[in-house]
């Protein structure tokens, strides 16, 4: 995924050579971290949620705004200083291979912070879907938090135990931790290697942002194990913020 932002009088080239692709009750989301200069610090980050049935080649649809409409997206940086949900914007459907699975899209969007707002443009995606299947490898152990308040009743408390992770080109780990009854679905997850780790919320199977928090993480890529603490976060979902406490990981990735 590439894009261009703009805020001010400000221009940066967005680039991320990995962009995680999550399929879930007929939901489409995309997570692409841009890392700063090659570093492992990330500079920004877009998520795009858009409904399986929309990707059809040749069709335009809205972005936004907000959270709750059907296809969004979200802007983060703390290194420009600005975030939030797409108050705006289109993707246009380049190419839809139902057979290969080939995803070509380009897009536009903007954010607006009380810092002000952020165009992102010239966006394009390119990707098959086929690939968010392959490779992926069954885990043991378990991830628990406090939400307060719950997000879903039925839920309530995290107690994820469904756990898959994958290994990226670029060296990451792509963890997720997922908790499910019936329709209800909610969990984590991160992308890590032994010197960083980064945290997202899934709900229904979208990802949703984090902000604030704490996160200490230790991988030991001899046993496989990974443990971590994490408390302090929030996570808003549908107009509602909800803080995440007390958070725990302990999985072994076989």
């Amino acid at each position: 995924m590439q894009a261009q932002l703009k805020w001010g009088q400000r221009e940066y080239a967005f680039k991320a050579n990995e962009v995680d692709t999550n399929i879930s009750s007929g939901n489409c989301s995309f997570f692409a971290p841009h890392y700063k200069d090659n570093s492992e610090n990330v500079h920004s980050f877009i998520i795009m949620n858009i409904p399986e049935s929309r990707l059809v080649t040749g069709e335009s649809h809205k972005i936004g705004p907000g959270e709750k409409a059907e296809i969004n997206a979200y802007f983060g940086s703390s290194s420009i200083g600005r975030s939030g949900w797409a108050t705006g914007g289109e993707i246009r459907i380049v190419q839809m291979d139902q057979t290969t699975k080939a995803l070509v899209a380009t897009f536009h969007f903007t954010i607006v912070d009380t810092m002000g707002q952020v165009d992102i443009v010239d966006g394009s995606l390119s990707l098959s879907l086929a690939d968010h299947a392959t490779q992926y490898i069954s885990g043991t152990g378990w991830v628990k938090a406090n939400l307060d308040p719950a997000i879903l009743p039925l839920l309530g408390n995290l107690d994820a135990q469904t756990i898959k992770s994958k290994e990226l080109e670029d060296g990451r780990i792509r963890l997720t931790a997922k908790q499910q009854m019936d329709n209800a679905t909610q969990g984590i997850m991160m992308l890590f290697n032994q010197q960083h780790a980064r945290l997202l919320f899934l709900i229904g199977g979208l990802y949703y942002p984090l902000t604030g928090g704490r996160l200490q993480h230790e991988w030991d890529i001899d046993e496989k194990t990974l443990t971590a603490d994490f408390t302090d976060y929030v996570v808003s979902y549908q107009g509602r913020d909800h803080r995440i406490t007390d958070g725990r990981i302990e999985v072994t990735l076989a």
